[in-house]
């Protein structure tokens, strides 16, 4: 099987979105987009679109952060990442700011409410290092390897421009074990716990727990 990993351009903007989508929900059925902004899963993935489609660089929401996996025409995998503040302006930042252009107003209401509970799972990124956003590879390409190929690939890639970043960080919700345990096999290891003081947090994000994982230098 001679799989081609490429960057991602914007005609992969659907896959993206449904790559984005999949990794907001980390393997349960709450979806971030409609539970603190209020909007259903059709309208985030129009607005994810959206702002994958302004091009912003550094960070989740940017198209030149994926790399793409490919057989036969087919998208099989994604790999998204960025070297935190690479321009001096923080990816949540960046985030916002895309967030507070595309989304209407009334979104931002259902937001206020909760903006402290929502903090409570918040970890900061640490400035020029590479931060793994996401990695997604569909069901049938899973078990293959791909993992640790797509991250090879753009830490590399990263790195070729930027070659005082070394370190790479990924931060995951501590009950997605799957992605816990395809992280550890290809290097990484637990370096930061945070729990939400109030369970209530599992109305809104899919886990009350969330861990930074740093990759181990060979």
């Amino acid at each position: 099987m001679q799989i081609t990993i490429r960057n991602a351009t914007l005609l992969d903007i659907p896959f993206l979105v449904e790559t984005i989508i999949e990794a907001e929900k980390s393997g349960t059925n709450t979806l971030s987009y409609s539970t603190i902004f209020g909007l259903s899963e059709a309208d985030a993935k129009k607005y994810i679109a959206l702002m994958l489609d302004e091009e912003v660089d550094d960070c989740e929401l940017s198209v030149n952060a994926f790399l793409v996996a490919e057989l036969n025409g087919e998208t099989l995998g994604a790999v998204c990442a960025w070297i935190e503040e690479a321009e001096g302006v923080s990816s949540s930042t960046l985030k916002g700011n895309l967030l507070r252009f595309t989304l209407p107003n009334k979104c931002f209401e259902s937001l206020t409410k909760i903006s402290s509970l929502i903090k409570e799972l918040h970890i900061d990124y640490i400035p020029k290092t590479i931060q793994i956003g996401l990695v997604y590879i569909s069901e049938k390409a899973r078990g293959k390897g791909l993992v640790q190929e797509l991250l090879n690939k753009k830490i590399q890639q990263l790195q070729q421009d930027n070659q005082e970043v070394s370190e790479v960080y990924v931060q995951v919700f501590g009950h997605n074990k799957a992605a816990i345990k395809a992280y550890e096999k290809v290097g990484f290891e637990t370096i930061e716990s945070k729990f939400a003081k109030s369970e209530e947090i599992t109305n809104y994000l899919p886990s009350a727990s969330k861990i930074v994982m740093k990759l181990n230098k060979k």
